[in-house]
């Protein structure tokens, strides 16, 4: 649900913007068929402090040479905290590539392992709407929440969706590689303990 709003929220952010408005954040709630509501939170001070830095760091990617799709597998460990890889893909599409691997402990536990190669236009485009748009967001519903926290010395994006048992965390790895980690059935604590312990340098 929270992708469908981003669309009407950067809007909503762009016209108080240009406004010259003084609030700083917008707050949106939506209903969804069942009953259950989803608050969005967007920081506009946030947005247009680091609005610059962000374009800055857009541009560095975009002159990068995307990662060959063999050195994007070669990111994805063979075993993570004691459990095998099954299965894995590495792919280029629409401009950009990325890799992924499952590791699939039993019918209940799953971790997914998704890295994103952020360099050339495609994908500096991924790295504005999949990290930096969400770094100034919080939404919270009856199903779980969407914040930003902490991680190795910078900011990763946590999200938990509680009726799948399911924590998902998405960070940046020098400036160029948009990680995200999903586990079924495995705590955010624990995904932030295997993100930093991952080899991620291209």
């Amino acid at each position: 649900m929270m992708k469908s709003l981003l669309p009407s929220l950067l809007a909503m952010a762009i016209t108080i913007s240009a406004c010259g408005g003084n609030d700083k954040t917008i707050t949106h709630t939506e209903t969804a068929e069942d009953g259950s509501t989803v608050t969005t939170k967007v920081d506009l001070s946030s947005m247009a402090t680091n609005a610059d830095e962000m374009e800055q760091k857009m541009e560095a990617l975009k002159n990068l040479a995307p990662l060959t799709l063999d050195e994007l597998k070669a990111l994805l460990p063979e075993e993570i905290n004691g459990i095998k890889r099954s299965s894995f893909n590495a792919n280029a599409t629409m401009g950009f590539s990325m890799a992924e691997a499952d590791y699939q402990k039993d019918d209940e536990t799953e971790l997914k392992l998704a890295v994103y190669d952020c360099a050339g236009e495609a994908g500096s485009g991924i790295f504005g709407l999949s990290y930096w748009t969400k770094m100034n967001m919080q939404s919270e519903s009856d199903d779980g929440y969407t914040k930003t926290v902490s991680f190795k010395g910078n900011k990763a994006v946590e999200t938990f969706k509680k009726g799948d048992n399911e924590s998902t965390l998405t960070y940046v790895v020098n400036d160029r590689l948009l990680v995200t980690l999903t586990g079924h059935n495995i705590d955010a604590g624990t995904l932030k303990s295997i993100g930093e312990n991952l080899n991620m340098k291209p």
